[in-house]
């Protein structure tokens, strides 16, 4: 028997672009159109009581326009998780999509990938913290470091093998060791 593997060969390479989607389109959208129905529904309460109590009337029209907001932001949330909010990795960079564009973090400029509480966030070396819209949850958090860890690994080890002279105990780009020779030996 072939053992199966979850990430295809040329993704486990780096030979290709990995996208993150957020999911969670479909509640989205569902929470939002029924908020949106029980607007609606409100809207013809207030309309059918405005002549005989002006105060429930009032009560709810404020309540349909509550949730009529409420709907459109699930809409608005939908349609952000559909269509804009993604995580892409590539060979050299993870690739951040959102409402503000685009934007790009190197591996080599990466020094963690922090996920707590169902969020994500890298940390570049500078010490900033750039939220990763793309991914929701604990589970495609995980997922998402392994496979930005597995990346700047392969990337890191290219980079090394590429220097001249770089291994343990010397400096990436000189033959020079990095401590003194020991005079005894």
């Amino acid at each position: 028997m072939e053992p199966t593997f979850v990430v295809p060969r040329e993704a486990r390479s780096g030979g290709v672009t990995e996208r993150f989607k957020p999911g969670g389109v479909v509640h989205a959208l569902a929470s939002g159109l029924l908020e949106l129905a029980l607007a609606a529904v409100l809207l013809a309460f207030s309309l059918l009581l405005g002549d005989g109590n002006d105060g429930a009337a009032a009560v709810l029209l404020a309540g349909a326009v509550l949730w009529a907001v409420l709907g459109a932001y699930g809409l608005v949330v939908a349609l952000l998780r559909a269509r804009v909010l993604a995580a892409e990795l590539d060979e050299e960079a993870v690739v951040l999509h959102g409402v503000g564009g685009t934007r790009r973090l190197r591996y080599a400029d990466l020094t963690a990938v922090e996920v707590s509480r169902g969020r994500t966030r890298l940390v570049r070396r500078d010490g900033r913290a750039h939220t990763v819209r793309g991914v929701r949850g604990l589970a495609q958090g995980n997922r998402f470091r392994g496979r930005v860890l597995a990346r700047a690994t392969d990337e890191a080890t290219r980079r090394g093998a590429a220097s001249a002279g770089g291994g343990p105990g010397r400096l990436p780009d000189s033959g020079a060791p990095t401590k003194p020779e020991d005079p005894s030996s």
